[in-house]
């Protein structure tokens, strides 16, 4: 889906939007001379170099951020084999989708926002739109599998956990759904060409009957169904855990333990980001669909709504997008200990860093060891991204014996 230009033929009903919003054809279009009329739009080319030096400082540094932290997922996954954990491969499997959302969108973006005319040719209109669809549907979907992994780790039974071998499946699932589910642009987009008196008009179309309601698919699988899949695991992980906590606090006597809170700050974080980033590509959707319906884009009228609303909610939607692929990396990595652990072992880290050895001395003096103790300690508390597992311990109070839910570190 991309931007374009609202025209509409002076004889002939003619809605076309270049590359995004589709065109309506009528049964006499091929009668229609084209070449005697002038074109019914401003003609402007390109935009000019200065909101070229805007679009590049708005969009280098999420590229940057973008790129370094899922390059740094791959590479910490690639450079230890310890870590490679069913749920981990699926991160990284994240991690690439999002690393390609980072190259591929932006670039696609400058080409749509800089030139009137569509630019990518026939090649270009056939795979361009199934190309961005695949890897925004690979990425979500990896992460719905991540979010469902945790949910096992914390309510269902072990054996409901994804394996090795369940987890290459899972990745190999996402690319070949995405690939499905995208394939509709490449059967439906075509690339086109018209000669008017005064302007060689390009642009890439669709057929708007198939795709308007192709495209509410598309936002059901990458925005709808996975929020609720999010809402509905996150949810359940923290009742649970706030059931086990209390009953931890009851037998031991124990003070708050603060299990239900992490769990919440965590819920709060992955929701309120993934809606933020999301949501106006929903909103762009309906938007473009309420104005293919509406009469008034089917009238003898020229329109130009590049700089209209139309245009905000392309552009928007499109950027929440790229930033919404870098900051998945730290949402689902770069906060994790075993991550930073595991990075601290390679040898990009050794290059980059001097070790210090002064960690490895172990302080003689009693206040110094209560200071090393608090901090660690400070530190562990400090990791919201931490959740906790289940397990089954027992404890005995008088003559009653009571079994008690514990539980153990493990990494969200």
């Amino acid at each position: 889906m991309d931007l374009t230009t609202l025209r509409t033929g002076k004889s002939v009903q003619n809605t076309s939007y270049v590359g995004d919003l589709t065109t309506e054809f009528s049964h006499d279009i091929h009668a229609f001379d084209y070449e005697s009329q002038d074109f019914p739009n401003t003609i402007w080319f390109n935009k000019g170099t200065h909101d070229i030096l805007i679009n590049v400082a708005m969009f280098l540094p999420v590229c940057i951020l973008g790129l370094a932290g899922n390059f740094w997922v791959i590479y910490v996954l690639k450079s230890n084999k310890h870590i490679r954990t069913p749920t981990n491969l699926i991160v990284g499997n994240m991690a690439i989708a999002d690393m390609l959302s980072t190259i591929v969108y932006p670039c696609f973006i400058f080409v749509y926002d800089y030139f009137q005319n569509y630019q990518l040719g026939a090649v270009g209109c056939k795979g361009e739109g199934p190309l961005e669809c695949t890897i925004l549907l690979a990425s979500v979907i990896s992460m719905s599998a991540v979010t469902y992994d945790r949910l096992t780790a914390i309510v269902l039974p072990s054996e409901t956990r994804i394996d090795k071998m369940k987890s290459k499946i899972v990745i190999c699932s996402t690319w070949i759904i995405a690939l499905i589910l995208s394939a509709p642009l490449a059967i439906f987009r075509e690339y086109r060409e018209r000669k008017w008196k005064n302007f060689d008009e390009r642009y890439c179309t669709e057929q708007v009957i198939v795709t308007n309601i192709y495209w509410y698919v598309i936002i059901t699988a990458l925005v709808w169904l996975p929020l609720t899949i999010q809402i509905i695991c996150y949810t359940t992980i923290f009742f649970k855990l706030n059931k086990y906590e209390k009953i931890i606090v009851k037998s031991f006597n124990h003070h708050h333990l603060g299990y239900k809170k992490s769990a919440a700050k965590m819920m709060f974080i992955v929701i309120v980001t993934f809606m933020i980033c999301r949501l106006p590509f929903t909103a762009f959707i309906i938007y473009r669909h309420q104005m293919l319906k509406s009469s008034s884009t089917k009238t003898a009228d020229v329109a130009n709504i590049i700089n209209g609303l139309y245009h905000s909610l392309w552009f928007s939607s499109k950027y929440l997008l790229i930033v919404n692929a870098a900051v998945n990396p730290l949402i689902y990595s770069v906060t994790n200990i075993t991550f930073r652990n595991a990075f601290k072992k390679t040898k990009l880290c050794q290059c980059l860093f001097a070790v210090s050895r002064k960690s490895d001395i172990k302080p003689t003096n009693p206040k110094q060891k209560r200071i090393l103790t608090t901090h660690r300690c400070a530190k562990k508390r400090a990791n919201i991204f931490l959740i906790f597992k289940k397990d089954v311990a027992k404890s005995t109070q008088g003559d009653t014996s009571t079994k008690i839910v514990a539980t153990n570190n493990t990494k969200l």
